[in-house]
């Protein structure tokens, strides 16, 4: 199929295969359990989130009014 957005998708799909085999860049597989986004993405229970964030050196938020956790 052909449309006007074509042309121009065809043209990013070759400057990515021309930086990839110049080695400008690389890619590499990184599995659900190891990638930071997740959270950012889908809906995970939270150890998976905690272990996420830690990677990601968030830290939580504390409230003003007592400690909490928020």
């Amino acid at each position: 199929m052909h449309n006007g957005k074509s042309r121009y998708i065809r043209r990013r799909h070759n400057t990515v295969i021309q930086l990839l085999s110049s080695g400008i860049i690389t890619l590499d597989y990184v599995s659900s359990s190891d990638n930071v986004s997740n959270p950012l993405t889908k809906g995970l229970v939270r150890e998976a989130v905690g272990r996420s964030s830690k990677r990601m050196c968030l830290q939580r938020r504390t409230s003003h009014h007592g400690g909490n956790s928020i």
